[in-house]
């Protein structure tokens, strides 16, 4: 190989980097610099004279992932006159445009094609079924969404989709046929057109498949484990008739199941090239010894992987801190205390320190904990709690209850969930609203009390007289209840919280999650002020809300994310927090457990791990809030698979001790002692006195808190209806509640 010293790969590297024809498959472990090999096998098959750039083409799954391959690669052929430009750097979906665009007659387009995206393809199928007569009551538009996505994904075109006998598949079935037709009328196509449509333009077309094959006969593919099924037809088609495929990826970091990619298209790979070259690249540049050695040995439960072992050069670094914390309230307690402390203490930047997590709910307490001690963050790849669309929607129909006179709110959720009130009607509610000097929701009462007019007749009066009879049932229902309870009545009149669970999709789970941890903000607000109102809850959101936008512009920040969103990136000190049975691994219900499922979440676990350069500390909670109610919870089986040479263990409610086995604890959890802090640790004196007890909590008892743990009730006053206590937590002092509010059990 040309200037192999300057390169200064290592053996494994240089021998991928060398293996220049046929069929080549490198497995590139977490860290192992595959990036860098791939750029350099480029610059290799043209300065070794065996390819000329218009005769590659390098494939990837990211705009900026082929940008930064294009801008390494120009660096290294920096020579005069080199055509560096030739080589077709692209993602899957700018190849299929770039080709369909070229051949647009072959599959039935004109070349001047549209591209819709999401959004298009949302307002397109919104439209076809009203065409079909199906209403958005009986399924769900993004569920209509992702049904497309999947069938284009596994290779199959809609209008050739039959479906089953099930009742949502005779549903879809007219709707799928119908929205392919009006892409056609539209001189259309969507992302998964952009795939299925090259495939069917190769495989229908040999000619022009040879005639491409002829032009790119080297074919390179990054992060092959997250392809899906016609990624995979596309690739076999093209390469069929030289064969100098290059593959380079990591089964043990395929985690986009849910998006399609299919793992056992890297598993299978030398089943359809048995002439398969394998390299393996193992040695890691990017963690400590301890990181990798605890991630490999978990990862190595998995079934569904090539056997290879990580390793490397770097120190052993510190063992890897895994804390068991009473709830999720301690949890993002300590992990934004240790940031604090790493931060002022040891000097480490903010930017250095990332926070993972399964879900994006529970970005919500860490979020609060961390502008309470004024540490800049940012979310990457997502929005902030409270700016969530769900979320939203649900403090509107709030601030209206508290403020009839809000125009904004009350026109975001007019008509959220879909209720048949459009814009034509939204127009002429403002513009009377406007004639009169009214607010809006005072128009509508007005124009539901009068007769009827040419503006407002009909099904569109007869829209606003139901939503009117909504808010007033919702108004009614706000000034009886406190804020805990009306949230609930809320998503269950409304209807909000059946919609998303009738979509079905992934992202309407997501959106699910982040409304149960909404309730378990309220609840955690009412405890924690004994305040149950919805005018004190609203405001100390709009405080927080607005806290956010002094941080907008701050360039030094601790950055939060899903899992999901941590691949490819990498940052000195990393938090994995919520490592619970049933969160992480996520499991619906586990006498349905899924190996294949479990292996995904693993391979989860094993991305997060390996993110960590420096130090790795891990959390989970005892009990955590699910929908405003506590739920016991037991630790992750993953923190019970990492060797205890690798780890240090501290469980929060007990001192130090050994991680208690997943599966031992399945089905019971041990006594109470187990989960609380001594209530009374420093001998403090509890109020003892002749009060009454009626309504419980006698003064001197025992209580547990799912937030602050164990502690002693130590005042109380008022009657029963409205009993305050003041209970003494250990760590958190004395807390005042509302009792009738407040999540306080007795302990025996």
């Amino acid at each position: 190989m040309a200037d192999s010293k300057q390169i200064q790969l290592n053996g494994k590297q240089l021998e991928a980097v060398s293996c220049l024809k046929g069929p080549l498959l490198i497995l590139a472990g977490a860290g192992s610099g595959k990036t860098r090999v791939l750029t350099h096998r480029i610059i290799n098959l043209i300065q070794e004279g065996v390819a000329m750039p218009g005769e590659i083409l390098a494939l990837t799954f990211t705009n900026k992932a082929a940008g930064e391959m294009r801008e390494r690669v120009r660096r290294q052929l920096a020579e005069p006159g080199m055509p560096v430009d030739q080589i077709w750097l692209s993602t899957f979906h700018s190849m299929g445009a770039k080709l369909l665009r070229e051949h647009a007659h072959l599959v039935g387009l004109d070349s001047s094609f549209s591209i819709f995206d999401s959004a298009d393809q949302k307002t397109v199928v919104k439209t076809v079924m009203q065409e079909v007569g199906i209403s958005d009551k009986v399924v769900s538009p993004k569920a209509v969404a992702w049904k497309l996505d999947s069938l284009k994904n596994d290779g199959i075109n809609p209008k050739n989709f039959e479906g089953s006998q099930s009742f949502m598949d005779k549903k879809l079935v007219p709707i799928v046929k119908r929205y392919q037709e009006k892409l056609k009328e539209n001189n259309a196509v969507d992302f998964g057109d952009l795939l299925l449509l090259t495939f069917e333009l190769f495989h229908k077309n040999p000619e022009l498949c040879d005639e491409f094959q002829d032009r790119y006969p080297f074919i390179l593919v990054d992060e092959y484990q997250d392809t899906n099924a016609i990624q995979y037809k596309i690739l076999k088609l093209i390469t069929a008739k030289y064969r100098n495929l290059c593959v380079v990826g990591d089964e043990d970091q395929s985690i986009y199941k849910w998006r399609g990619a299919d793992i056992s298209n890297i598993l299978n790979f030398e089943k359809d090239f048995p002439e398969t070259k394998v390299i393996k690249l193992e040695e890691n540049y990017r963690s400590t010894k301890n990181i990798i050695s605890a991630a490999s040995t978990v990862i190595a439960n998995n079934t569904q992987r090539k056997e290879k072992t990580l390793f490397t050069s770097n120190p052993d670094g510190d063992p890897i801190e895994i804390h068991i914390l009473q709830s999720d309230f301690e949890e993002s307690q300590w992990v934004v205390e240790s940031i604090r402390k790493k931060v002022q203490l040891e000097g480490v930047p903010l930017n250095d320190v990332a926070i993972f997590y399964r879900t994006h709910a529970q970005s919500r307490l860490l979020e609060d904990r961390l502008r309470y001690n004024r540490l800049h963050y940012k979310i990457f790849g997502g929005l902030k709690f409270y700016d969530r669309a769900e979320v939203k929607d649900v403090l509107a129909y709030m601030r209206l209850m508290v403020n009839p006179k809000d125009d904004v709110s009350l026109f975001r959720i007019i008509n959220v969930p879909t209720r048949g009130i459009g814009k034509t009607s939204l127009i002429k509610i403002k513009t009377f609203a406007l004639e009169k000097n009214i607010a809006g929701l005072e128009a509508i009462g007005e124009i539901c009390s009068m007769p009827p007019t040419p503006e407002f007749k009909g099904a569109a009066r007869s829209k606003l007289q139901g939503f009117l009879k909504l808010y007033q049932e919702l108004l009614a229902a706000s000034e009886e209840q406190n804020a805990e309870d009306f949230y609930s009545f809320l998503l269950e009149k409304t209807g909000y919280l059946d919609k998303l669970k009738d979509e079905d999709t992934i992202e309407a789970q997501t959106r699910i999650e982040n409304l149960k941890e909404l309730a378990s903000a309220l609840s955690e607000y009412a405890a924690r002020t004994a305040q149950s109102g919805l005018r004190e809850f609203l405001e100390e959101v709009a405080l927080l809300s607005d806290l956010d936008k002094e941080q907008e512009n701050q360039e030094n920040y601790v950055t939060m994310m899903t899992l999901h969103s941590a691949k490819g990136l990498e940052y000195p000190y990393v938090y994995l927090v919520g490592l619970e049975e049933g969160l992480f691994p996520s499991i619906r219900d586990e006498s349905f457990e899924d190996d294949e499922d479990i292996e995904e979440e693993r391979r989860l676990c094993y991305v997060g791990m390996t993110r960590a350069m420096k130090k790795l500390h891990m959390t989970s909670a005892r009990m955590r809030k699910v929908f405003g109610r506590t739920q016991i919870r037991r630790e992750s089986r993953f923190i019970d698979e990492i060797p205890e040479q690798y780890r240090v263990l501290v469980d929060e409610t007990r001192g130090r001790a050994p991680a208690n086995s997943w599966q031992q604890n399945a089905g019971h959890m041990d006594d109470d002692s187990q989960y609380f802090n001594d209530p009374n640790p420093d001998g403090f004196e509890s109020q003892v006195n002749d009060e009454p007890t009626e309504g419980g909590f006698p003064v001197g008892s025992k209580v547990a808190h799912p937030d602050f743990g164990a502690g002693v009730v130590v005042k109380r006053s008022g009657n029963s209806t409205n009993l305050k206590v003041s209970v003494r937590f250990n760590g958190f002092g004395v807390k005042k509640f509302i009792a009738r509010f407040a999540p306080l059990e007795p302990l025996i």
